[in-house]
């Protein structure tokens, strides 16, 4: 892995961009590369550097979302479907509408939902994003979407320590779940809203072209 440079960009540039002024951790290359192109920003490095720090244990993640989630959507393809395809060499999962209070495997970092998983009638998955997804929570998803296993049926990873991402399983059954007495917040009142796609999309291809 290459050298991390923070990125100071000019105020003026950020605010034109709708992106809060941070710092913007980017690979070596990219940061000079930045500099060379007189203010031009690595707009995809700038994500996966935040996806990166944003996957740390003691990292201060939520602050990173703004960011995260403006540059996805710079980054996105002018596409308003409702559902998407994510792929690889030999992973896919599809990007749309998950019913919250079916049978799920759930993406969670501490109490906030960071995603849901869910069958498609196919064999296939499906998933929706509520929260800007970090380089691990990327990765656990995946990780899923690999092998083609019934969703019953996936072998889920050890439970996450506290402030990382991790996943668990709930069935349709309301009264099921790691702990049916202590429902979280977006079970028993499922009314979050998905983000677009297309803006899920933009956050997994940077992670998966950059990770390397």
């Amino acid at each position: 892995m290459h050298q991390m440079i923070e990125l100071h960009p000019p105020a003026d540039a950020l605010t034109g961009l709708g992106l809060p002024s941070i710092p913007y951790p980017v690979a070596l290359p990219a940061f000079q590369a930045a500099v060379a192109n007189d203010g031009e920003l690595p707009l995809a490095d700038m994500l996966h550097g935040l996806q990166l720090r944003a996957a740390r244990e003691a990292a201060d993640w939520q602050a990173m979302e703004p960011a995260m989630a403006r540059l996805a959507e710079l980054l996105a393809p002018d596409d308003a479907d409702e559902c998407l395809a994510a792929e690889g060499a030999d992973w896919w999962i599809e990007i749309g509408p998950v019913d919250l209070g079916g049978a799920v495997v759930a993406l969670q970092r501490d109490d906030a939902l960071l995603a849901a998983i869910t069958q498609r009638p196919d064999g296939r998955l499906r998933m929706a994003a509520y929260r800007p997804l970090d380089g691990r929570s990327i990765e656990l998803l995946v990780g899923l979407a690999r092998g083609g296993v019934a969703l019953a049926d996936l072998r889920l990873p050890a439970a996450a320590e506290s402030g990382l991402p991790g996943l668990s399983r709930w069935s349709a059954d309301a009264g099921s779940g790691p702990d049916a007495d202590t429902q979280p917040a977006w079970r028993t009142q499922p009314a979050l809203a998905a983000r677009r796609p297309a803006f899920v999309l933009a956050e997994i291809g940077s992670w998966e072209l950059l990770r390397a």
